[in-house]
């Protein structure tokens, strides 16, 4: 005789966080950072949080951590770790936890690294902080993880110094460290956002295997959608400092049900996508959390927003199946689809086929080569060969796309194009004469009919500016007009990049990134020129604010005629923006084709491995390593 079967009691959750507030309050201002958070962990599951920069992503891990910096602190609630109560705790107590119980890997690892101490060091310092053994025991601890994290030869590395490893590889020391007292929960804030798509899949693929082997639960924070998709179970979407949605990654992401994720979704690329689709970015910018907001945060920008939107924030309630959302219109049937939250505008201008009038050759680069003398004192090194035999073509009214790792030669390519490195052999020809050869006016004709738009508008911009003399210096270094004539064409300029005129007086550091990255691109427009090379413009942007640069650049290539040489790692934007696509591998051109052909029927086999390792809304999420779940 059987006897009664023991009922199966829940698993208690590792992390729990209810009414977690913090602020950042200055003289002036007080920012509310993060606003009431609620939210649990269960042990062994993947929890991804998404949002624009300013959500509260960030803030919000480092509240968990006890590490928010002065001015910061947590102005109500609570955060519960495996029952012990964090915000009441002191710091040593605080102490005895990070690196132990919870552990964090942040965005940058060089700079969260320390250059003066190995690998070994880093570990042992861990270890021994929270009285992990005797240094033998350490090191060998120290190897184990080394090989954990997936870093060859382990033994060796230990005695490595940070910037004797790759970016993606300093990824896998730093969460060696985070591992290295087995915490109960892994905080990873953009772990992968400055990396290629091939080291980032590595990476998500590394921290999808330590989850299932030691069962730590993991907060991945990012604003890359496809992220989520691949890695999560549930996603936790941010916005203006709250929780707008939360729920399983395959219904957020299949079926929203707050306008502010549908409108992230659609501003994603996606490679399935043909060439020249318009993308749809979320007008507007995030709000301002120094000024009180009565109501829900997205209402200035939600298409769907009614009177009471502005004057009542809604609640974070529960559906019947447990998804979360904060939003008057949730049942709305138009959140679901996706509907964008602009509407769809006219694609981009196609390339004409070459024919009897086909388009003027502007560019034309052939077998170039350039080479970097070896470092180091000791001895001589070898020449560093960055690029080896590119040859390639850029026609009028064309964008041709760059496609490559880092290391790939792409940036390179770029400057020797403009001659701030010279080629060490090879050709460049601009409409027909040799860019090398160039001197006094030829030189200034192809400056000013070659402008470059950069990756960091921040750092390529002088604060001590403004605006309108940002914009304004190309003029008057190519002897445009007087004064007033200079002051007209500015306020041309920013209102061409969508932008008020009225702005031209601000500083650099009243605007956001995708503000300031259209303030670069008015600067490069300032000279009228044929060809903008575009170094990385879109990569340290959100996805919605990289779907309104990328518009923006369509729409001036149509309406002034621009040819555009578009360098990104991202392929999935490049096919959006680009005609013909070149892949770089190693310094060198391996494939070139129609950007649609290349993208969905490549031909060399390191195209395919860039494609494989995108990800895509449409990854399915593994199962999380609970009690009772299927592996």
């Amino acid at each position: 005789m059987t006897g009664p079967v023991a009922p199966v009691l829940p698993v208690p959750p590792v992390l729990e966080v209810r009414g977690l507030s913090a602020a950042f309050t200055t003289a002036d201002r007080t920012v509310r950072a993060v606003d009431g958070l609620t939210f649990s962990l269960a042990p062994g599951e993947t929890l991804g949080i998404v949002g624009e920069s300013g959500s509260g992503k960030s803030t919000t891990a480092l509240a968990l951590m006890g590490m928010l910096p002065a001015p910061g602190r947590i102005t109500a609630g609570s955060v519960l770790l495996e029952g012990t109560e964090l915000t009441a705790a002191s710091p040593e107590e605080l102490r005895a936890v990070r690196g132990n119980r919870i552990g964090m890997v942040f965005q940058d690892p060089l700079a969260a690294l320390n250059p003066v101490l190995s690998v070994e060091q880093h570990l042992d310092e861990a270890m021994r902080a929270h009285g992990r053994g005797d240094r033998r025991s350490r090191r060998a601890r120290a190897a184990e993880l080394l090989d954990l994290v997936g870093i060859p030869d382990p033994a060796r590395r230990l005695k490595d110094h940070p910037h004797q490893f790759s970016g993606g590889m300093r990824q896998r020391v730093m969460i060696a460290l985070a591992l290295a007292n087995e915490p109960a929960v892994l905080l990873a804030d953009e772990p992968t956002t400055a990396l290629d798509a091939t080291v980032q899949d590595q990476i998500l693929r590394l921290l999808d295997r330590l989850n299932r082997e030691t069962g730590t639960a993991v907060v991945l924070i990012t604003h890359n959608l496809g992220v989520v998709a691949r890695s999560c179970r549930r996603t936790m979407v941010m916005y203006g400092g709250r929780i707008v949605e939360d729920g399983p990654t395959a219904e957020v992401l299949a079926a929203p049900r707050h306008p502010y994720t549908a409108g992230l979704l659609s501003a994603v690329p996606r490679l399935d996508t043909p060439s020249g689709t318009r993308l749809h970015g979320i007008p507007g910018s995030p709000p301002d959390l120094a000024l009180a907001l009565p109501g829900c945060a997205f209402a200035a920008r939600c298409p769907l927003a009614e009177d009471r939107c502005r004057t009542q924030a809604p609640p974070l309630l529960p559906g019947a199946d447990g998804h979360r959302t904060a939003c008057w219109s949730a049942g709305d049937a138009r959140i679901g689809t996706g509907t964008p939250p602009v509407p769809a505008a006219a694609p981009a201008a196609r390339l004409p086929q070459p024919g009897p009038e086909a388009p003027e050759t502007l560019l034309d680069v052939r077998d170039l080569r350039k080479t970097f003398p070896g470092g180091g004192r000791i001895g001589r090194r070898s020449p560093v060969v960055a690029l080896d035999g590119v040859s390639l073509s850029l026609r009028a009214g064309e964008t041709l796309g760059i496609v490559g790792e880092s290391g790939s030669g792409k940036s390179t390519l770029a400057r020797t194009l403009v001659q701030v490195h010279p080629a060490t052999s090879g050709s460049v020809r601009f409409r027909g004469r040799e860019v090398g050869r160039a001197r006094g006016e030829a030189l200034r004709t192809l400056r000013r009919e070659v402008q470059l738009v950069f990756q960091d508008p921040y750092s390529s911009l002088n604060p001590r500016m403004t605006v309108g003399d940002i914009v304004a210096e190309p003029l008057i270094a190519h002897g445009v007009g007087d004064r007033a004539e200079r002051a007209r064409r500015v306020a041309a300029l920013l209102e061409q990049v969508g932008l008020d005129p009225a702005v031209a007086g601000r500083s650099p550091r009243a605007f956001s990134g995708g503000q300031r990255q259209r303030v670069g691109i008015a600067r490069a427009l300032a000279p009228e020129p044929s060809v903008l090379i575009c170094d990385e413009p879109v990569s340290a942007l959100d996805v919605s604010v990289q779907a309104q640069v990328v518009n923006l650049l369509m729409d001036l290539q149509r309406d002034l005629g621009l040819a555009l040489l578009f360098i990104a790692h991202d392929l999935a934007v490049v096919r959006q923006v680009s005609h013909r696509i070149a892949v770089m591998h190693r310094g060198r051109v391996v494939e070139t084709g129609d950007a649609d052909r290349v993208c969905s029927a490549p031909e060399d086999p390191y195209t395919r491995t860039l494609l494989a390792a995108v990800p895509t809304l449409g990854a399915a999420p593994r199962p999380d390593v609970l009690a009772g779940a299927e592996t």
